[in-house]
């Protein structure tokens, strides 16, 4: 396998982990909007095992850029470094990868604004749990003087 193959390869391992992501971030949503915290932790847990694997994606991409000759080269500026014919075997891995990078992007921001928005909800109830009652007037009869300084 050439190093060009290794790379997308790598761009479809990267993808995948993307998508699955992405489906994660899903159940993340419904579990929240669900008060379900043992699918949230189970979701999460899982999100935890695959930013494992994309850190061993990562040393692989690490690997394959130096194999390349590209260690200083981001992964979004890889194809402007190759040749056209090295470009054009990969164009659909790349095409697959950023499509599933901006799905996962825009998911993990809805999932996070999910999220934030329950943690909210969440603090402003402690808050007003742990809030002195509000003192009431006394009910008394009586002569009071009323004090204005």
């Amino acid at each position: 396998m050439t190093h060009i193959e290794e790379f997308g390869k790598l761009l479809d391992d990267f993808s995948k982990v993307f998508e699955q992501l992405t489906s994660l971030q899903q159940e993340k949503i419904q579990a929240v909007q669900q008060d379900d915290l043992q699918a949230l932790d189970h979701c999460m847990q899982r999100e935890q095992a695959l930013s494992l694997q994309i850190r061993g994606l990562q040393r692989k991409k690490d690997k394959t850029h130096e194999a390349l000759g590209m260690q200083a080269v981001s992964l979004r500026q890889v194809p402007e470094h190759l040749s056209a014919e090295d470009r054009a075997q990969i164009e659909p891995a790349i095409s697959h990868f950023q499509t599933a990078y901006e799905i996962y992007s825009s998911s993990a921001a809805a999932s996070r604004a999910v999220l934030e928005t329950v943690l909210q909800e969440i603090n402003h109830a402690l808050e007003e749990s742990k809030a002195p009652p509000q003192a009431k007037a006394p009910n008394r009869q009586g002569n009071f003087t009323d004090i204005k300084a």
